[in-house]
C-alpha cells in the first residue's frame, strides 16, 4: 500500500472556469469522430452523413418494414389497377381565318402573341366545349362512357366530370400545334372523345364568330335606323331655315346682294367725288364774292355759254362805246346809244353770273343730298350683306352636319350588308392535323415504371419513417449528442456485456471475462489520466440520469482499472436511499456510510480492506431514512477527508440525478464528477436537465461515460466495436513467457455473498 498523500487545495487544482462544462474540451476521438469544437468543416460533414447513416441502420427493421409495405401495396395496385388507355388527337391554331372577302370582322381572331395563342389553349380546356362534347356523344356512347367509373354504392359521376379529369391538353413549344389527349379504360371511347373535342373547339370558335356577326348586324341595323331618323331631322331642319330666310339658293343670293354691294359702292364713290367737286366751286364762288372779285374770271362760270356769249357782247359794245366817245360828245345819240348798249350788257352780265352762282350753289346742295343718300343705301346694303353672312355661317352648319350624318348613314348600311354577308361564310381559325385513333396499348399501369417508383418510395418512405421515429425517440446516442446537446465531453465508450451476473459484470476488469469491455475502461482510465484536471482529482462522483443505467457498474469497475495500475483504490457506495455496491462484490451488508456519518463506528469499521489488491470497499450500511442529512453532516465530510489521506482514488456511486437529489449534496465536497448515459435510452432533454443541474453544484465534470453501447448498432458510431479482426485481437488468448497473469482474484469472504440487483 502507498503511502497516504495529503490531498492538495482544491483552489489549487481547478483552473479558473473549472466546474463550467462550456470550458472543457473533449479527451480525442471517438471511432473517428471529431472532437468537440473541432473547426474541421468538411471531416464533421462527413460524420453528419454518417450518422445520418447510422440512425437509418439502426432502424432498420422499420426501414424494411416500410419498405416492403410499400413495394407490397405499389404491387397489388400496379397488378390490379384497370388499364387505361390515352387518345392523342393534334390541333393547329391558324393565325388568321381564310379570308373570302376582303371585309373587315367583327371578332379579331387573329393569333398574333402568346396571350392569344394561351386564350385558345383555355378554350379548349373550358367547360363549355367539354359540355358540347357531351351533347354530341350517343346515349350508348355516354354509357360506355361512364360505366367504368361506377361506384360500388351504384353513384356514377357525371359525363361532364369524367372528361374534365381525364382529358388532357398539351400545347406543342414553339408551334400553334395544340395535342388533346382523353383517357379511358375503353380505347374507342378514348378515340372518339379526343376527335370531338377537336371538332368542338372549331365548331365552338365557328358559333361564336357567326353569332357575334348576327349579333352585331342587328346592333348596325338599330343604330342605322337611329342615324336614318336622325339625317330626315337635318333635312328637315335645313328646308326650314331657307324657307324662313327666303334663300331659295344661298349662292344666287349671295351674288346678288354682293354686285349691289359693289354698284352702290361706286355709286357712293363717284357722288362723293362729285360733291367734292361742287362744294369746291361753290366755295371759291363765296370767296369771290366776299373779295368783290368778277365770278366771270371763274373759269367754271366762264365757260358757261351765257356768260361766255355776254362777255364778248360786253367787249364788243364796249369798244364801240370807246370809239363813239373818240367822235361824239356826251350828248350824242350815237353815244347814248353806245352807252345805253354797255349798260344793257353789264346788267344782263350781272344777271347771268347771280345765276351761274345760283345754279354753283344748287349744283352742290343736290351732289350733297346725292352723296347722303348714296351712303345710306350702301350702309343698308353692307346691313343686309352681314345678315346673309351670319344666315350663311348657320346654313352651312345644318348642311355640314346634314352631310357628315348622311355619309355616316351609308357607311353604317354598308357595313351592316357587309357584316350580314361574312355571316353566312364559314371559316375555321383551327384545323385538325391528326385525328385520335385507337390507342392499342394502355399507358397504365405501367408495371415496369410503377414497380421501380415502388420500390424508390419505398426506401424513401422507410428512411423518412426511420428520421421520424430517431425525432419522435429524441434520445442519446452518439458523441455528438454528448458534446452539443449535453455539453460533456465524451470520456469513453463501454460496449454491452453479453449475459452475465450482475456481480461478475461489476468486477469485469478483474475476471477479464470481455475483453473489449476492460480495454474500454483501461482505455476510460487513460483518458482521465491525460488531462490534468481529472489527473490530479481524488474523490470522484459516478453518477446518472435515471435509475439501471449502470452507474454503479461503472463506478466499480473503474476502481478496478485504478487499482489495477498499482493505485490505492476506495470505492464507496453513496447511494444511501438503494445501495448496491457490497452486492457488486458479493460482500454482505455490513457497517458502512451510514454507521460512520452516525457515529456508531469509527473508519476503519466501515471498510472492507482489499477485496481486489489495492481495492478497498466501503458500503453505505443499509438504507438511511434521512440521505441529505447524512451528507451534510460534518461527519461525512470528515469520511471524505480520511479518505483522501489514505488513498490516490475514491470512486463515489452516487444516486442518479434524475430521481433524487442526493448527488448535487455530494459533488461540492468532490473534485470532479463522471456523467453515466446509457446507451439509446435518456432523452435529450432529461439529459440537458440533469446537466444543468451538475453545473449548479460548481464541481468540474470531467465528462461523461457512455455505457452499454450495441456492438453492431453502435459500429458506426464507435469504429472498432464491430471489427472482427478487433474482436480477435481482444479474443486471442496471450501465450509464452510475455503473457500477463490472470486477475488476481479477490480474497475469500468470511461471509456468505447475498444476491446482486444492479448491473
Amino acid at each position: 500500500m502507498s503511502p497516504p498523500q495529503s490531498p492538495p487545495p482544491k483552489s489549487d487544482t481547478r483552473p479558473p472556469g473549472y466546474g463550467r462544462y462550456g470550458s472543457y474540451r473533449p479527451y480525442g476521438r471517438y471511432g473517428g469522430y471529431p472532437a468537440y469544437g473541432s473547426e474541421h468543416d468538411d471531416e464533421e460533414q462527413r460524420i453528419g452523413l454518417r450518422n445520418a447513416w447510422l440512425l437509418v441502420r439502426e432502424r432498420k427493421w422499420y426501414v424494411v418494414t416500410v419498405f416492403f409495405v410499400t413495394v407490397l401495396l405499389t404491387a397489388v395496385f400496379t397488378f390490379l389497377a384497370t388499364p387505361i388507355y390515352e387518345a392523342l388527337a393534334t390541333v393547329q391554331v391558324l393565325r388568321h381565318g381564310p379570308h373570302i372577302l376582303r371585309v373587315a370582322d367583327v371578332t379579331d381572331d387573329t393569333i398574333a402573341s402568346d396571350a392569344d395563342f394561351n386564350t385558345q389553349v383555355n378554350i379548349l380546356e373550358s367547360a363549355a366545349i367539354i359540355q358540347s362534347v357531351v351533347n354530341r356523344m350517343s346515349a350508348e356512347e355516354l354509357k360506355q362512357l361512364t360505366d367504368p367509373y361506377a361506384t360500388r354504392t351504384g353513384e356514377t359521376p357525371s359525363p361532364a366530370a369524367i372528361i374534365y379529369s381525364s382529358r388532357r391538353i398539351v400545347p406543342q413549344r414553339f408551334s400553334l400545334v395544340t395535342a388533346i389527349g382523353f383517357q379511358h379504360p375503353n380505347p374507342k371511347i378514348a378515340a372518339r372523345v379526343a376527335n370531338l373535342i377537336a371538332t368542338e373547339y372549331i365548331a365552338y370558335n365557328t358559333r361564336l364568330r357567326v353569332e357575334e356577326a348576327l349579333k352585331a348586324v342587328d346592333e348596325l341595323k338599330d343604330r342605322a335606323d337611329q342615324q336614318r331618323k336622325h339625317v330626315d331631322e337635318l333635312a328637315n331642319a335645313l328646308q326650314a331655315f331657307r324657307q324662313r330666310g327666303n334663300l331659295i339658293s344661298l349662292v344666287q343670293s349671295k351674288d346678288i346682294v354682293t354686285e349691289k354691294l359693289k354698284a352702290l359702292n361706286l355709286m357712293a364713290t363717284q357722288t362723293n367725288a362729285h360733291l367734292n367737286e361742287a362744294e369746291v366751286r361753290w366755295n371759291q364762288v363765296q370767296q369771290w364774292t366776299r373779295e368783290g372779285r368778277p365770278l366771270a374770271e371763274l373759269p367754271f362760270i366762264a365757260g358757261q355759254t351765257k356768260v361766255s356769249q355776254l362777255t364778248q357782247q360786253l367787249t364788243t359794245q364796249k369798244l364801240a362805246l370807246a370809239n363813239c366817245q373818240q367822235y361824239y360828245k356826251e350828248k350824242h345819240p350815237r353815244l347814248i346809244e353806245a352807252t345805253n348798249a354797255v349798260a344793257k350788257a353789264e346788267s344782263e352780265m350781272k344777271a347771268a353770273l347771280d345765276e351761274a352762282a345760283a345754279s354753283i350753289r344748287s349744283e352742290y346742295e343736290n351732289a350733297l343730298q346725292t352723296d347722303a343718300a348714296a351712303r345710306k343705301a350702301l350702309a343698308e346694303q353692307e346691313s343686309k350683306s352681314l345678315d346673309l353672312d351670319k344666315s350663311a355661317v348657320e346654313y352651312e352648319n345644318l348642311e355640314r352636319d346634314f352631310k357628315i350624318n348622311d355619309q355616316l348613314l351609308e357607311s353604317m348600311i354598308a357595313r351592316m350588308r357587309e357584316t350580314s354577308v361574312t355571316s353566312s361564310m364559314e371559316t375555321e381559325s383551327a384545323r385538325v392535323i391528326d385525328s385520335a385513333m385507337e390507342p392499342m396499348r394502355p399507358i397504365s399501369p405501367r408495371i415496369a415504371l410503377d414497380l421501380a417508383l415502388g420500390i424508390f418510395a419505398g426506401v424513401a418512405l422507410g428512411i423518412g419513417a426511420a428520421f421520424l421515429i430517431a425525432k419522435i425517440e429524441d434520445r442519446v446516442k452518439t458523441a455528438f449528442d454528448i458534446e452539443e446537446y449535453i455539453g460533456f465531453p465524451l470520456l469513453g465508450v463501454v460496449p454491452r456485456v453479453g449475459r452475465m451476473e450482475p456481480a461478475d459484470k461489476a468486477q469485469i476488469v478483474s475476471n477479464g471475462a470481455d475483453p473489449m469491455v476492460v480495454e474500454a475502461f483501461l482505455s476510460l482510465y487513460s483518458t482521465l489520466r491525460l488531462n490534468a484536471d481529472s489527473r490530479n482529482a481524488r474523490l470522484i462522483a459516478v453518477t446518472s440520469t435515471l435509475p439501471g443505467e449502470g452507474k454503479s457498474f461503472i463506478a466499480t469497475n473503474l476502481a478496478l482499472a485504478f487499482a489495477s495500475q498499482g493505485q490505492r483504490t476506495a470505492v464507496v457506495d453513496c447511494d444511501l436511499r438503494k445501495p448496491n455496491i457490497h452486492r457488486s462484490f458479493r460482500l454482505r451488508a455490513t457497517k458502512g456510510v451510514i454507521d460512520y456519518c452516525s457515529n456508531s463506528a469509527s473508519f476503519d469499521d466501515i471498510v472492507v480492506k482489499d477485496v481486489y489488491p489495492n481495492l478497498d470497499v466501503i458500503g453505505s450500511g443499509g438504507r438511511a431514512p434521512n440521505p441529505i442529512g447524512l451528507i451534510n453532516s460534518k461527519e461525512f465530510e470528515s469520511m471524505l477527508a480520511e479518505l483522501t489521506k489514505r488513498y490516490d482514488r475514491v470512486i463515489f456511486d452516487t444516486p442518479p440525478l434524475a430521481a433524487v437529489s442526493d448527488a448535487l449534496n455530494i459533488l461540492p465536497l468532490v473534485d470532479g464528477a463522471i456523467y453515466t448515459i446509457q446507451f439509446n435510452r435518456v432523452m435529450r432533454r432529461t439529459a440537458q436537465h440533469c446537466a444543468r443541474r451538475l453545473m449548479s453544484a460548481s464541481v468540474a465534470v470531467f465528462g461523461a461515460v457512455l455505457n452499454d453501447v450495441q456492438v453492431g448498432g453502435a459500429n458506426g458510431y464507435y469504429v472498432g466495436y464491430d471489427d472482427k479482426r478487433v474482436k480477435e485481437y481482444h479474443d486471442r488468448k496471450p501465450t509464452g513467457a510475455t503473457a500477463p497473469k490472470e486477475p488476481v482474484p479477490a480474497r475469500p469472504q468470511t461471509n456468505a455473498p447475498v444476491p446482486a440487483a444492479e448491473s
